[in-house]
């Protein structure tokens, strides 16, 4: 009897040592058209990349199909955040992926310029005199990256010409993600630029800070948060948008509140429809 409950007991501390050695092997092989693979790559460089999922099946992927090869998180599998690069305002240190592009019913586009870099082109129109056009275009590059931390530079350019009148308005920033795809903080910051009618480019004295941190609940639903804040001489506010992102695949739907405060006077709104977003 005693040596059944000694078996017994070993067996019980080596399988579950046994199942998290397995699960730290497989892999999510997610694809640039949003399919999600999990099982074993035995070289995750290898053109083409061969992954055998968990049914035995062995699937070969271009690497030019191929977005992200990594482990499961915390021993799970989760689906991918397809708006994963933002917040609402602000954008986090990750990128689109290389060969990925995503449209917001905004409207703007994001396109991977390659896995490290994102471009984005976002329009408004503003019906003053002359009908004044104003593209806003952006670059973002990350300068490191791991499976748990993120850094990334970029800037964003509003141009604005109609009429007479022509200028533009730069946001450089830096930004800085920590955790995993599923729970993460982010925070950064950025300055401003800009120039009317070539009349000499202004530094803005002020700049702005940002923190945000986001919770994937399930693998459809995201919550999220992000606070904005400027620093510097003159008028200062608080700027707070909270979240809930619904998502599949390929398509995220933002839910989003409002909170602004000059730290007299605070106004607001309850969550509404906010923005939605398709990954092709």
């Amino acid at each position: 009897m005693t040596r059944s409950l000694l078996l017994a007991l070993v067996a019980l501390l080596l399988v579950p040592a046994a199942l998290a050695q397995s699960n730290a092997e497989l892999r999510r092989v997610v694809l640039i058209n949003g399919e999600v693979y999990v099982g074993v790559v035995a070289d995750e460089t290898a053109d083409p990349v061969v992954v055998r999922t968990r049914d035995g099946i062995e699937r070969s992927f271009p690497r030019d199909q191929v977005e992200l090869v990594a482990p499961l998180i915390r021993g799970r599998f989760f689906r991918t955040d397809p708006v994963r690069t933002r917040f609402t305002i602000a954008p986090t240190a990750r990128t689109l992926g290389g060969g990925s592009t995503r449209a917001d019913l905004y409207p703007s586009v994001t396109v991977g310029l390659s896995d490290r870099v994102d471009g984005l082109a976002t329009g408004f129109l503003s019906f003053g005199d002359g009908g004044v056009v104003s593209p806003l275009l952006g670059l973002k590059g990350q300068v490191y990256a791991t499976e748990t931390a993120q850094v990334a530079l970029g800037t964003s350019v509003l141009f604005a010409f109609g009429g007479d009148d022509f200028g533009f308005l730069a946001v450089p920033y830096g930004v800085v993600t920590l955790g995993d795809e599923t729970r993460a903080v982010t925070f950064g910051a950025g300055g401003a630029l800009g120039s009317v009618d070539g009349d000499g480019i202004e530094v803005a004295n002020g700049v702005v800070l940002g923190l945000g941190g986001e919770v994937q609940v399930n693998n459809g639903v995201k919550l999220f948060v992000e606070a904005l804040t400027l620093v510097g001489e003159g008028d200062s506010g608080l700027l707070l948008l909270p979240g809930v992102r619904l998502f599949g695949d390929r398509f995220a739907f933002d839910i989003i509140g409002f909170v602004a405060t000059d730290f007299e006077d605070v106004y607001g709104f309850a969550p509404i429809p906010a923005r939605l977003s398709y990954r092709f």
